[in-house]
């Protein structure tokens, strides 16, 4: 995958995807985005400040910043925490690094530890691999994402965080989403950037309660978040 990386309006760097035609984050803040989208709006954020164990799937590891930052509130809180993430290619460590990620983190350790393991997974790594740092447990499931079993009922919260809908249809399917739908806890919540209305309409038909919440500040003005009735 042909990548470059850029900068965005809150001075965290993503990478541009030429494959995609897309970046792995927003241009108007990476670490604003997956702070406000993904752990806040999830519910992911009051739970670890509540001192409430977390069980999170993510679709789409890529640059690894919804997982730095939700484990480094985990370990802020000394709450336990369970991520899970879907990933078709693993970036090198080297590539990871070079964004600069560990300089917003109380813990940068956890980045270090994270690309010490990468390293030892060579260059293509596929299956289940896990990666523990005290008490946060990282499972990457990679190769296809529609064809992992995710389980029934795992879920506390799902970051939906694949390329767009027109660039990674099978990921926003109304397949997948049964798959998604699933593996929630009830009461559990789906976030996503994405506020098309087909995808809106697939969540609901489904049964999930779809709601548009304002995004995050100096970003896209909507988001959605679904959840599990």
């Amino acid at each position: 995958m042909s990548l470059k990386q850029e900068p965005t309006a809150d001075g965290s760097q993503t990478l541009y995807s030429e494959r995609y035609g897309q970046t792995f984050h927003s241009d108007k803040g990476a670490v604003t985005e997956s702070k406000h989208v993904f752990l806040w709006a999830s519910g992911v954020t009051a739970r670890l400040e509540r001192s409430l164990t977390a069980s999170i799937l993510e679709v789409g590891f890529g640059t690894g910043l919804n997982f730095f930052l939700s484990a480094d509130l985990a370990l802020k809180t000394e709450t336990p925490m369970t991520f899970v993430s879907l990933e078709q290619s693993l970036l090198s460590s080297e590539t990871v690094q070079g964004l600069g990620y560990e300089e917003g983190l109380e813990h940068p350790e956890l980045l270090t530890d994270y690309c010490q393991f990468r390293d030892a997974l060579g260059p293509e790594p596929g299956g289940k691999q896990v990666f523990k740092f005290k008490d946060v447990r990282l499972e990457l499931l990679l190769g296809e994402a529609t064809e992992q079993n995710l389980g029934e009922n795992r879920f506390d919260a799902i970051y939906q965080d694949a390329f767009s809908p027109d660039a990674n249809a099978e990921l926003w399917s109304e397949t997948f989403f049964t798959k998604l739908l699933h593996a929630l806890k009830p009461g559990g919540k789906l976030t996503t950037y994405s506020v098309k209305g087909e995808i809106r309409r697939r969540l609901k038909s489904l049964g999930f309660e779809v709601e548009k919440i304002p995004g995050p500040v100096g970003g896209k003005r909507e988001m959605l978040r679904a959840t599990k009735v």
